[in-house]
């Protein structure tokens, strides 16, 4: 009779923790829904964190301010039809002097052992910023990330 009430506690936690995890992390977005700008409009007002995969284009470093930054261009694509291939970026913010040798924008003759080379496939836990009307492509800010191999 003890392992009635036991049983459903732990069913009832799990059912909680997923249903919270559910309200941080969006997985309905991916890097072609980027695309769209009400829906990157709508991912920066709520706040939620967006799991997005892709290869890394260019990287740039920024030391303009206070704090060094590298923005990571994540890449990916589509094929639309047997004819016609989309192309989809974000443009990731890595802030933090610990990014410049992971990231350099380019590649160094002696590469430090967390250097991740341009190319390589990443997971990557983002909160997205909006969109660079400059270059009109979205920007985001790392919250962590995977290299996938």
């Amino acid at each position: 009779m003890k392992f009635i009430p036991a049983a459903l506690l732990i069913l009832f936690s799990s059912a909680v923790w997923a249903e919270g995890f559910d309200s941080v992390v969006d997985f309905g977005i991916e890097l072609s829904s980027l695309d769209d700008p009400k829906i990157v409009a709508e991912a920066v007002e709520d706040g939620r964190i967006v799991i997005l995969e892709g290869l890394i284009g260019d990287s740039e470093i920024d030391s303009s301010g206070d704090v060094s930054r590298v923005w990571v261009t994540l890449v990916g694509g589509a094929w639309i039809g047997t004819d016609e291939v989309r192309s989809y970026s974000c443009m990731i913010l890595f802030e933090g002097e610990k990014w410049l040798d992971v990231f350099p924008d380019a590649k160094p003759q002696n590469p430090a052992d967390n250097y991740v080379p341009q190319g390589s496939r990443l997971l990557v836990a983002v909160k997205l910023l909006g969109i660079n009307e400059e270059i009109g492509i979205p920007t985001a800010e790392m919250v962590d990330y995977r290299v996938l191999h």
